[in-house]
């Protein structure tokens, strides 16, 4: 079983490899063409005073982005998912997104421009209200935000928020260049590298740092889980691959990323697992609720270890030749972020959080494929 288990893992690996191989090309063809916008944004005075009364001007900031002013202070921002989402498509089309900022930079309206997506299935997502599921979200906090598609127009309904979450995160990238001292920002980001030291400081002295361990564990929770969002995922790995990383905002969590990767290399340890990971934390938390537990014996936790990575390897195999497939959806870490998290997902989280109750950390010993990622990167021996 041990062969097998080094054959999965060397087919992981070349598997991730093909996936950057391939996202790194597609990027560099993307690069050599114009990047004209199929749907340019063209406002006048009197089409923003529709949703800004009080604004006296506008300004357009590039093709896809306007400022709108009153008395020379912005009290808006009006942007257009084109270009950046041209080639996202639905079932009949891509469909071009405005989205509506207020004053305090957060989302009030979006609204599907002209497009040929089918007229039903548009009109299903329209009346179903699902362009307001992002209302009241900054940038920042969209880009954590998962909404599930809706039954009957899958295709639509994941073409605009996979076109919002592009849009999202260049906005953001231009938002960091602009207001990269942001004090909440900064604030957010050395709690996330307090708790990181904190974790280190557990990691390198387990045996004298037991109870600092609990309280790593309680601020990966709060802060790393319900405050920040700021887990690992596949979902993040592939966000960052495709759409590039956002230093000024995201470095704490890259910083996360990279020692999880380099201490089990040098340590056989592993690092993020066990003390940071905000879903594991809650997990051990629940499982300390008196019970039996169910003893999982020797020879069927090795099967368990091989098919954890046969699950990974099928994820990345459905990534590799482009399904399409919502990476966000299939990991139960979206119930940190409570303003928006989906029923499916809440009822999904809420069951493995119960199992915890029998099981010891059923997610991270039986599931994870973040976790078995990152193991593939565990030395041993």
């Amino acid at each position: 079983m041990s062969k097998i288990n080094k054959v999965l893992g060397y087919l992981i690996i070349l598997c991730i490899c093909f996936i950057t191989v391939k996202v790194l090309y597609e990027k560099h063809k993307e690069s050599q063409k114009l990047q004209q916008p199929k749907y340019e944004l063209i406002l006048s005075l009197d089409d923003v005073k529709a949703y800004y009364p009080d604004a006296d001007s506008l300004s357009l900031e590039d093709v896809s982005l306007y400022y709108i002013f009153e008395n020379h202070e912005v009290i808006g921002k009006v942007l257009n998912t084109s270009p950046y989402s041209d080639d996202i498509y639905g079932y009949n089309g891509t469909v071009p997104l405005t989205i509506f900022f207020d004053e305090k930079d957060k989302i009030f309206e979006i609204e599907a421009c002209e497009n040929r997506e089918t007229r039903s299935y548009m009109n299903k997502v329209i009346n179903s209200g699902y362009l307001d599921r992002w209302d009241g979200l900054t940038a920042e906090e969209s880009l954590n935000h998962h909404v599930d598609a809706i039954s009957g127009c899958t295709f639509t309904s994941k073409a605009i928020s996979q076109s919002v979450q592009i849009r999202m995160q260049e906005f953001s990238k231009q938002k960091a260049n602009l207001n990269s001292w942001d004090m909440k920002l900064l604030v957010r980001q050395i709690c996330i590298l307090v708790t990181t030291i904190l974790a280190l400081i557990c990691f390198f002295n387990p045996q004298r740092t037991k109870r600092l361990r609990l309280l790593v564990l309680l601020l990966s929770v709060f802060v790393l889980g319900l405050w920040t969002n700021s887990l690992l995922s596949l979902a993040l790995f592939y966000n960052w691959l495709t759409n590039g990383i956002s230093l000024s905002i995201q470095i704490p969590i890259l910083i996360v990323a990279l020692l999880s990767i380099i201490l089990p290399l040098i340590s056989k340890k592993s690092f993020y697992c066990q003390y940071l990971c905000p879903f594991g934390a809650l997990q051990e938390f629940v499982g300390k609720i008196k019970g039996k537990k169910v003893i999982i014996s020797a020879k069927f936790f090795k099967i368990i270890f091989l098919v954890r990575r046969l699950i990974l390897l099928l994820l990345l195999i459905l990534v590799a030749i482009g399904t399409g497939l919502d990476l966000s959806s299939i990991e139960p870490f979206p119930i940190f972020n409570y303003q928006s998290i989906g029923f499916g997902t809440a009822v999904f989280a809420a069951v493995i959080i119960i199992a915890s109750i029998f099981f010891n950390k059923p997610w991270c010993n039986y599931l994870c494929p973040t976790g078995t990622l990152l193991e593939i990167f565990r030395r041993r021996g």
